[in-house]
């Protein structure tokens, strides 16, 4: 996190963070899986999900808001108006190192798969789990991808310009991306479940849903969409699900 610091404060754009936070944790999976006692196929179960969420994830954050000098997030950009002098120090206290306690805090998963055993010879339940998990990863990688892409083309549409993202999955949640990304940690979480030690691994889930849903992604991303569209997502918000998705209710918005 230190290294993500000194780059921010290079080029005077601390979302980068955003960028460092999916590497930081690839990062402390890597060092915990590694070395453990899981044989190679429960180590490769967890991660390879968590290096292909972490460079799906940095890298298009990396490449569509920092390669391309995209101006600091409004976030982050609020963050340096209320520090006022101090804002280096204080963006490396309050920002930096408090995401790397919450990197760590999504470590349940690489602790549980101490010990894991995957092989041919595994009785059928306990396939269950890391079979399960596999499958909501590639539903919450596919997932997030598509949203991603659909926010991107609509935002890139000059002619969409104060409008609401409402199309593909935004029609039926809010934060579609926010979701998927739940689903990829719902699933990374029930790979290793196997006996009561490893139930630590769903904290990782629970964990990610309350900063999506309450703390760090659907609040803030609510707050400047409605300073920015104003009654326009006022009127998406009382059609719309937040978090979770489904059919829209009626008197949708007119685009």
């Amino acid at each position: 996190m230190s290294l993500m610091w000194y780059w921010g404060k290079s080029r005077n754009n601390y979302a980068v963070i955003d960028v460092g936070w999916g590497l930081v944790i690839a990062g402390i999976y890597s060092l915990l899986v590694l070395p453990s006692s899981a044989n190679l196929t429960a180590k490769l179960a967890i991660l390879i999900p968590v290096l292909v969420w972490a460079i799906r994830l940095s890298g298009f954050l990396y490449f569509t808001r920092i390669r391309t000098n995209h101006p600091e997030d409004k976030r982050y950009a609020g963050f340096r108006e209320s520090y006022g002098d101090k804002v280096h120090q204080k963006f490396f206290t309050n920002v930096f190192l408090l995401q790397g306690v919450l990197a760590l805090l999504l470590a349940g998963p690489a602790i549980a798969t101490d010990s894991l055993i995957i092989s041919f010879e595994t009785e059928i339940l306990y396939l269950i789990p890391p079979i399960l998990g596999l499958v909501l990863f590639i539903i919450g990688i596919v997932g997030e991808t598509i949203s991603d892409k659909q926010l991107h083309t609509f935002i890139q549409n000059k002619s969409n310009k104060g409008k609401v993202c409402d199309v593909g999955f935004w029609k039926y949640t809010r934060h579609p991306n926010y979701f998927f990304e739940w689903v990829i940690w719902l699933g990374i979480g029930i790979i290793p479940l196997r006996d009561t030690f490893s139930i630590i691994s769903l904290f990782s889930p629970f964990f990610m849903f309350v900063l999506l849903r309450f703390i760090s992604g659907v609040p803030f991303a609510e707050k400047y969409s409605l300073q920015s569209k104003g009654e326009l997502f006022k009127k998406y918000q009382q059609t719309t699900n937040a978090f979770f998705p489904w059919f829209p209710k009626k008197n949708s918005i007119a685009r």
